[in-house]
Formats: structure tokens, C-alpha cells, sequence
């Protein structure tokens, strides 16, 4: 009974957390972002001729890509070697950082609902473990991709977060390889559903890089 009661409390916990993300205003929790928005948009006009942009035709629009990717190329061009790789590696990170996205929330649906059958406990132990791995490397990706970014409140947040979420998701994957008997306890649950949650939180972090601050506003 006491570990129904658990499962219950951290799935309420997790769907609060996703609908406080998504009900929220991220510009009440930014406001001093958006003032500065606020703020530039004033001060530098828009153009009428610029209020609707034109079209672009497909040749444009690959002309200019050609254009960008060559004075990227130029840019890295007078890397060292050493440089060019950890550019290279910053710029995987992307695409890294979905595996442990999946890996923690599947072991966490595998760990509660496999939590009375002996079968599910291999299948929890390789997702915790192999989320355990890759989560330190996605962190460490992270890093290398924003070594050149200007500072940001949001970037900050964002790297810390993600260290956070690498150091424990290693704890735990060290935890799931020396003591397999406890790969669907209450600690392994609890872990994961924390991990889980915040997983979501750096994705909405994430997110408001790319999108903005308001990219999950209702």
C-alpha cells in the first residue's frame, strides 16, 4: 500500500509540474527580458518596408544558406585542431541530449509498471545505466556549445540545470550497476521521477533559447 501511495504522489507530482510549465506565463517570470525587448523595439524604428517581409525564392533563400555556411567554414578555418573538435563535439549536443530525455522517463514507466515483475528489472537497469552514461557526456557537450555564447540568464540557468541532471542521472546509473536488487525501490523511483521532472524543466529552458521565453504560452 505504501508504495502504491508513492507511485501515485510522484505521477501527481510530475503532471503539476507539466501543467504549471504549460498554464504559466514565462513573461511574468521574465519580465525584465521582455522590458529589454520592450525597450530595443522602441528605440530602433521598423521600417514600413520592412513590417511584411518579402517572399524569398527558393534560389535566395540557398543562396544564402551557401553564403553562411562559407564564413562558417572560413571562421573554423584558423581553429587548431584541438579547437575545431571541441566546436565539433559542442555541436553534437543537440542531438545527444535526446537519448537520456528518453532513457530516464522510459525507466521510470518500466520501474512502476513492472514494479511486481521479476522481467522488467533487467530492462530498468540498462535504461537507468545507460542513461547514467550518457547524460554526464550531453552536460559536458552542452558546455562546450555555449563556450562562446554571450551571458545569458537563461543560458546560465540552462548549463547548471544540465550539470545537475548529469551528476545525478550518474549517481543513479552507478547505483543500478552495484545494487541491481534495488533497480525498482522506492529510492530508484523517487530518483528517477526527480530526474524525470527535471528533464522537462531543462527542456523548457531549452526550448526558450531557441523559441523564446514564450514558446509554451497557451
Amino acid at each position: 500500500m505504501g508504495g502504491l501511495k508513492l507511485r501515485i504522489a510522484i505521477l501527481c507530482s510530475m503532471l503539476a509540474l507539466a501543467a504549471m510549465l504549460l498554464l504559466s506565463s514565462p513573461a511574468v517570470a521574465h519580465k525584465e527580458h521582455k522590458k529589454k525587448h520592450h525597450e530595443t523595439a522602441q528605440i530602433v524604428p521598423v521600417p514600413a518596408s520592412a513590417a511584411k517581409p518579402a517572399a524569398s525564392s527558393p534560389e535566395t533563400l540557398h543562396r544564402q544558406m551557401g553564403e553562411a555556411m562559407e564564413h562558417d567554414s572560413e571562421d573554423r578555418s584558423n581553429m587548431s585542431f584541438l579547437e575545431r573538435l571541441l566546436d565539433w563535439l559542442g555541436r553534437t549536443h543537440p542531438v545527444i541530449v535526446h537519448f537520456p530525455i528518453a532513457f530516464f522517463p522510459a525507466a521510470l514507466f518500466t520501474a512502476i509498471v513492472g514494479r511486481r515483475k521479476p522481467a522488467f528489472g533487467a530492462l530498468v537497469r540498462f535504461l537507468v545505466i545507460a542513461g547514467g552514461i550518457i547524460a554526464p557526456i550531453a552536460a559536458l557537450f552542452g558546455w562546450l556549445d555555449a563556450m562562446s555564447a554571450e551571458p545569458d540568464q537563461l543560458l546560465t540557468v540552462h548549463r547548471w540545470l544540465g550539470t545537475a541532471i548529469g551528476i545525478g542521472a550518474l549517481g543513479l546509473g552507478i547505483w543500478a550497476w552495484r545494487q541491481p536488487e534495488q533497480n525498482r525501490s522506492d529510492g530508484m523511483i523517487a530518483g528517477l521521477a526527480l530526474i524525470t521532472a527535471a528533464l522537462i524543466v531543462q527542456g523548457w529552458f531549452g526550448g526558450a533559447m531557441v523559441h523564446g521565453i514564450d514558446h509554451l504560452s497557451w
